[in-house]
């Protein structure tokens, strides 16, 4: 059964996703966010590549196991769920032989010749045939990964130049290579193109599947099989989270949704004598009236006491933030929050009855406090506009990135002698 589990980390402000589709074989799925009272999906941001099925960005996945996404965008203080989906997807490469390629295909007796043809408008087609002394010659793809139980489905569209009977399946095989079992599909014998259909449960200790065509018996050195096309694909699948909440702990947060290891608390409290508290962090001092500048123009009307108004949605929310950053390190955090001049999250808990906004921070302004400029305080003057959120992928979170693993592990040799797989580092599980 394909699962998703929410994990709140209150501290970094971020929901941890992690994510099984192995029993299924999914090599992408699509994560949503959905507000508990309203319904109201949204997509969460991916971090690395993606896979974009239509006009849909999926998160990849490596043969269905076990993924992790972060959600550094999720709301504070309020109820909410994950939904995870994955179509039915491609396993294979090279599934119509694009380019004129016959790779990763190959023959398994030196007595079969494998070549590309075409016909008049272009397609290409996987070709086969033997010297007429080959009994059932065949050709077989790549081993894809795969994991025991789940369905596998191998789709073929073939053709024949004589009359002949094909074979169409699968072989499931363990770490050492050997074949487990061989789910197929033999179809009378055919000429014009036809769709064959094979389906597959991979039996325990499946490492890979390999699908492959073959014709029967012993054909004639003029039969010539040929394939437009062999599709591996997977079953679909979802998986639904247990209700999450993310809490503020009284504290709002400047977020950036590309860069979120920028990501910076804003407390309250804020003892302004540091003599006395020495200690450090972002404060909040003020954030000055709300505007909403008018999108509209009268225009005077010959002969009319009263203009005519033409007019748009009023713009979106301006207003200036005042923060403290009490050491020179807070200071750079900020600086370093700002730096990429991408619109940010701004956040504020649940009973300030400000809603989260992606912001646009114009002209930074810091201010010494005292003329001494060795005393660490600084004051930071925002003005801001709220804006549609920024586009495109993340770079790994706090924990995640390739700094944070080079923080906890000294030497690549230190990497090795955990045990780390490029694929435990690449999804965050190194931290």
């Amino acid at each position: 059964m394909s699962t998703i589990t929410a994990t709140a980390d209150n501290t970094k402000s971020q929901v941890r996703l992690d994510l099984d589709f192995s029993d299924i074989d999914a090599p992408y799925v699509l994560v949503n966010r959905v507000d508990v009272l309203t319904g109201a999906p949204t997509q969460v941001r991916g971090h690395g590549s993606s896979v974009t099925v239509g006009t849909t960005a999926y998160a990849p996945m490596q043969a269905g196991y076990k993924a992790v996404l972060y959600d550094t965008e999720a709301p504070l203080d309020q109820a909410f769920y994950y939904t995870a989906t994955a179509p039915v997807g491609t396993l294979n490469v090279n599934t119509t032989f694009a380019g004129g390629y016959t790779d990763p295909w190959y023959v398994t007796n030196q007595l079969v010749t494998m070549r590309i043809t075409s016909n008049g408008s272009g397609q290409n087609f996987l070709s086969f045939n033997s010297d007429g002394t080959v009994n059932n010659p065949q050709v077989q793809a790549e081993d894809i990964p795969a994991t025991p139980g789940a369905t596998i489905t191998v789709t073929a569209v073939l053709s024949c130049n004589i009359s002949k009977q094909f074979n169409v399946g699968m072989n499931f095989r363990d770490a050492t290579g050997a074949i487990l079992s061989s789910p197929s599909v033999t179809v009378p014998a055919i000429l014009t193109a036809t769709t064959v259909v094979a389906t597959g449960t991979a039996p325990a200790n499946t490492v890979t599947v390999q699908p492959y065509v073959q014709m029967t018996g012993t054909p004639l050195a003029t039969t010539i099989g040929s394939a437009s096309s062999v599709v591996v694909s997977n079953a679909a699948g979802s998986a639904t989270s247990a209700a999450v909440q993310l809490q503020s702990l009284g504290a709002c947060w400047l977020k950036d949704p590309l860069r979120p290891g920028n990501n910076v608390r804003v407390d309250f409290l804020f003892d302004p004598n540091p003599q006395c508290t020495p200690t450090e962090g972002v404060f909040w001092q003020s954030l000055d009236q709300e505007t909403y500048a008018a999108n509209s123009a009268a225009f005077n009307i010959n002969n009319q006491a009263f203009p005519v108004v033409v007019s748009k949605i009023r713009s979106a929310m301006t207003s200036t933030l005042t923060l403290v950053s009490r050491t020179f390190a807070d200071r750079d955090r900020l600086k370093a929050l700002f730096y990429p001049g991408s619109p940010v999250l701004f956040q504020v808990p649940d009973q300030y009855a400000l809603p989260d906004m992606y912001i646009s921070i114009g002209g930074v302004q810091i201010g010494r406090v005292l003329p001494d400029h060795a005393f660490p305080i600084r004051v930071f003057s925002l003005p801001f506009s709220a804006t549609a959120g920024p586009g495109g992928f993340m770079q790994g979170t706090v924990g995640a990135r390739w700094q944070d693993t080079c923080n906890r592990y000294a030497t690549w040799g230190a990497v090795n002698a955990a045990g780390l797989t490029w694929i435990q580092v690449l999804d965050g599980l190194a931290g």
